[in-house]
């Protein structure tokens, strides 16, 4: 995969976020580039939500190895999970309402939902 993705920090990061954020990124993917507010990896973004619950923001990525959901939780920190599908990175928060934000950003992208099918089934057609 030759796409760089870019997962943000924010302003107010502290150390042991930022070498969290580093640390589980790099676990899926190859980090490419750390600066003070992102770090930069091999993946391609595909989408991203805002402030929902006590999530500042959140950003989903897919990789050559599957798919990672990264989040600067308010009350956590960084938190970063991987998925061997899109469907399954809204699971990984406990809160409806934030489940249901990255659920609705995926069929919105169209990377999951029907229409995402239909365009992989048109795509391996031809």
């Amino acid at each position: 995969m030759t796409d760089i993705a870019e997962f943000p920090l924010p302003a107010d990061v502290s150390e042991e976020e930022r070498a969290t954020a580093k640390g589980e990124i790099g676990r899926y993917a190859e980090i490419v580039g750390d600066e003070p507010r992102v770090i930069r990896f091999k993946g391609r973004t595909i989408g991203q939500t805002g402030p929902v619950w006590h999530l500042q923001y959140t950003r989903m990525y897919a990789l050559e190895n599957g798919y990672l959901v990264a989040a600067h939780d308010l009350h956590e920190g960084i938190k970063v999970v991987h998925a061997d599908s899109p469907e399954k990175l809204p699971g990984a928060f406990g809160n409806e309402t934030v489940r249901e934000f990255l659920e609705d950003e995926l069929r919105f992208r169209k990377i999951v939902g029907a229409e995402a099918k239909a365009g992989s089934e048109h795509a391996g057609a031809s």
